[in-house]
């Protein structure tokens, strides 16, 4: 994981220019010279702390060219506009349009989630995006629910810019699809169980056995479509309630969080995670954008490519009016009551 301590004194631009340093080089792996930017930079600037940073600079350095390092450069300062450097203290829980988020970093945010459960309910953890805050300004029953939540990660860039407007930057950008791989490790690291419920038919059932190729000693104890109903949905909770461990939920918001909370939030022993998406992007139903694209915080237009009839409105609308209620935020104050 990209989490190391980089060396200090990094290069400027005028070193560059005099010859002192690479433009493009290393500044995890020490075997390298380091350069102004590194292959790592963009990814860390946007919080997409998932990977071993010396690794990535490893794999890029070592089949470099002059065309790739100018796209790299471009990359790179599109990032650092979109997340400049952190500066002065972070707020832990800070309020971003509809919501408190919790403000973590990724590895605690997975030993919040295997942390031992709690007995008298379910710890329940939800991701939100610009969507969901976005709903969740309308919507009075899905914002007391994320009120209420255990745990609230910012996933997306989205996230990341809202609350640097509003003054409160956040540590990384904790989105479903690249926390599952490192989540899982967890889980099998302490034999923990793990259950998906939601997609269509096949879905869960695809990224189930993806899991499992990828995390051999993974526990798997149930998967579910998102279309059960009576007597075969109590009967799914039952069978959680036996195995507990960790359940994650994926029908889309709001209904996946009222799905998790109507169904899941009295069985004590479990952790919900609610997950939007990311069955389809995990089995491969739906492939995900190029890391080109990641790293300048465009996987949203990525996204609307694929689904652009589906997803016109909550991009092309939803993000101007979640980065308005930013501002807005940002001039007039949160009305938010603390939890």
């Amino acid at each position: 994981m990209a989490l190391l301590e980089s060396r200090p004194n990094k290069p400027s631009f005028v070193d560059v220019l005099a010859g002192r340093a690479p433009l493009v080089g290393a500044r995890f792996a020490s075997e390298f010279a380091e350069g102004w930017v590194s292959p790592a930079d963009a990814r860390l600037a946007l919080g997409l702390a998932y990977e071993d940073a010396a690794a990535i600079e490893r794999d890029y350095l070592s089949a470099r060219s002059s065309r790739r390092d100018l796209a790299l450069v471009a990359r790179t300062l599109v990032a650092r506009a979109l997340a400049p450097a952190r500066e002065g203290s972070l707020e832990e829980r800070p309020w971003v349009v509809a919501c408190a988020v919790d403000n973590v970093t990724i590895p605690e945010a997975i030993e919040r989630i295997v942390a031992p459960p709690r007995r008298d309910r379910a710890r329940m953890v939800h991701f939100v995006h610009p969507h969901a805050l976005n709903l969740a300004t309308n919507d009075p029953s899905l914002r007391a629910r994320l009120a209420s939540a255990d745990l609230v990660l910012p996933d997306g860039i989205g996230l990341q810019i809202g609350a640097r407007i509003v003054g409160t930057p956040l540590k990384h950008n904790v989105n479903g699809t690249d926390l599952l791989p490192l989540l899982c490790d967890a889980l099998a690291e302490r034999e923990i169980p793990l259950s998906l419920v939601g997609a269509a038919p096949g879905v869960a059932a695809a990224c189930a056995a993806r899991l499992k190729e990828r995390h051999p000693s993974l526990i798997v104890a149930e998967v579910e479509h998102g279309f059960i109903q009576g007597a075969e949905r109590d009967a799914l909770i039952e069978r959680l309630r036996r195995v507990g461990g960790v359940v994650l939920v994926g029908m889309g918001t709001p209904i996946q969080e009222r799905w998790a909370w109507e169904h899941l939030a009295a069985v004590s022993g479990i952790t919900v995670l609610t997950v939007g998406g990311l069955f389809d992007f995990y089995s491969g139903r739906i492939p995900r954008a190029p890391m080109a694209l990641r790293e300048v915080g465009l996987e949203w237009t990525w996204r609307l490519a694929q689904e652009p009839t589906r997803l016109a409105k909550r991009y092309l609308l939803g993000n101007p009016v979640f980065l308005a209620r930013s501002l807005k935020q940002r001039a007039f104050g949160s009305t938010a009551v603390p939890r």
